[in-house]
């Protein structure tokens, strides 16, 4: 008997059908509690647990950014601070967040967490050059996406249907592949890993704590790209890290684009002029009670004077200043706060980020700045509500 050709639409439909039916579990968080603790994100989902976690049931400020305010800001010191005034200040910063995550998050924050007065997000001078980080990023917002971000993630990672990479833009199935691949390698190693996790990085560690950062950069140097020489020069294992940091100065620093001419009216690139309109677009969204806070986080001097395109300070600040000049954001600038200091390496523990040291540093800048904004917060807090 030939088959019908409802039948065989059937047949011809059926993987189709399948494949929506799985990106629809993908699509719901169901990896999300066997995802790999160390990965993007599991990092994200670490974080999306403890603001599901009574410690956070009600938070007044937060901290967001990148690995630079993770390590380089004092959120043990905010936190207590907070707490002195019957406040809650809580770290959301996570290693490799850039536009893309904080729209995301934002959003996020502001469905799950409205009662949010305001915060702090830290960047970095560079961070205003390119409207996207690269597709890992996709990783970082994946446990707080939903079909809504996805016109705006795909404004910050061009999808290739020719690079897997980018499938995550639009398919929450392709983005957790390699994840459960991982898994399905060593089912009983994830396992272990998720439950170390559970039990030794607490809700209160990751939303209230400072994270571990030892060593500084005085060993080899750190006021210029010299510095590199000597670090590219060994082979062994513990200063990996600082070897891949060398290739991506190096890297930045064969093509320094021109802000300056850009700045006195010169044409400006296609995807700088991108960046600059996302970046104002994100933070205009933001509707907190209280101005966002923008900290230019401390860069040393060979990023300024080596590795940066010149101006490129100038061109943050650029692009910062009408939203400023709107009364819809407050920068604090501390990119050359450690610049004039001939010790700056006993501040920093590789090429990016502050150690405990320089934390300190920092905090002590901020602390006189930011503190009017706890009384604030505080006094208003204590103000008893009439009910008519």
């Amino acid at each position: 008997m030939r088959p019908t050709r409802t039948r065989i639409a059937l047949i011809l439909l059926a993987p189709f059908a399948l494949l929506l039916a799985i990106e629809s579990l993908f699509h719901t968080q169901l990896w999300e509690r066997h995802a790999q603790p160390e990965s993007h994100a599991g990092t994200s989902v670490r974080l999306k647990n403890a603001l599901g976690d009574p410690v956070a049931k009600h938070i007044d400020f937060v901290t967001l950014g990148s690995s630079r305010p993770e390590y380089g800001i004092d959120h043990a010191a905010w936190a207590a601070r907070a707490r002195e005034r019957g406040l809650v200040d809580a770290n959301l910063s996570m290693p490799g967040t850039h536009w893309m995550t904080l729209g995301v998050l934002t959003r996020w924050l502001a469905r799950e967490h409205p009662e949010i007065r305001g915060g702090v997000i830290g960047v970095a001078i560079q961070d205003f050059s390119n409207p996207g980080n690269g597709a890992y990023e996709l990783g970082i917002v994946q446990p707080f996406r939903t079909l809504a971000d996805t016109p705006w993630i795909a404004e910050h990672v061009p999808f290739d249907i020719h690079d897997l990479s980018t499938w995550g833009v639009y398919s929450s199935m392709a983005e957790w592949r390699s994840d459960l691949r991982e898994y399905l390698r060593n089912p009983s190693k994830r396992r272990e890993s998720i439950r170390w996790f559970r039990q030794n990085v607490t809700p209160q560690r990751t939303l209230f704590e400072n994270p571990e950062s030892k060593g500084d950069m005085c060993t080899s140097g750190l006021a210029s790209l010299s510095a590199c020489d000597a670090i590219e020069a060994t082979t062994d294992d513990a200063n990996a890290g600082l070897r891949r940091q060398c290739v991506e100065l190096r890297g930045m620093a064969k093509s320094r684009p021109d802000y300056d001419a850009m700045l006195r009216g010169g044409d400006i690139p296609a995807p700088l002029a991108q960046a600059r309109d996302l970046v104002r677009t994100q933070l205009r969204e933001i509707a907190w009670r209280e101005p966002p806070v923008i900290v230019l986080m401390p860069v040393p001097t060979l990023w300024t004077r080596d590795v940066l395109g010149k101006s490129q300070h100038e061109w943050a600040l650029h692009v910062l200043q009408p939203l400023a000049d709107e009364g819809r954001i407050r920068v604090l600038d501390a990119t050359n706060l450690f610049s004039r200091d001939a010790e700056e390496c006993s501040d920093f523990f590789d090429f990016y980020h502050q150690n405990a040291a320089g934390r300190a540093r920092l905090d002590a800048w901020l602390e006189p700045q930011l503190e009017p904004m706890l009384d604030a917060a505080a006094k208003q807090k204590a103000i008893p509500v009439t009910v008519r």
